[in-house]
């Protein structure tokens, strides 16, 4: 009997794991990825919008620049998208510069409606992901096939 219902709590806990690793591997139908500048004392306004149909959306001070990006480098992308394996991912607060003139970066991902706020900075604290060291160097290749993309990522994000 003792055998029996260790054999079934085993089995729970086996089938709860099998749940929580295919939810955190979880398929997502489409992404977007928002990379963004603001601030400064000449009031810096940029953001850069790319989804999974392949669509490039620039703006900078108001004036906007649209393209499509070709299938290939769209797959190449979502293929380190889906290596980054953010949902599940803890987030962490990190301290806000407190600059008044200061030029503040993010970029973040959204799967399927679910923002993942992957890296940036902030007047105020704020949350951004706890990168591991393996999705960091994930998102580094990320970021370099972005700056493929004719000037995707803001300079200062581009490091």
């Amino acid at each position: 009997m003792k055998r029996l219902k260790i054999t079934g709590l085993l089995l729970v806990f086996t089938v709860i794991g099998s749940f929580a690793a295919n939810a955190q591997n979880a398929k997502f139908k489409n992404w977007v990825i928002t990379s963004s500048q603001s601030g400064g004392f000449a009031g810096i306004n940029k953001s850069f919008t790319l989804d999974s149909e392949g669509s490039l959306n620039r703006k900078n001070r108001g004036v906007e620049n649209f393209r499509k990006i070709d299938q290939a480098k769209i797959n190449e992308i979502e293929k380190l998208i889906k290596e980054l394996k953010l949902p599940g991912t803890k987030s962490k607060t990190f301290k806000g510069k407190k600059i008044y003139d200061g030029i503040y970066t993010s970029l973040i991902i959204t799967l399927d409606g679910k923002e993942y706020k992957v890296e940036g900075n902030s007047f105020e604290d704020a949350k951004f992901l706890a990168l591991s060291g393996k999705q960091k160097s994930t998102l580094e290749k990320l970021k370099a096939k972005l700056a493929e993309l004719d000037g995707f990522l803001p300079d200062s994000m581009n490091n």
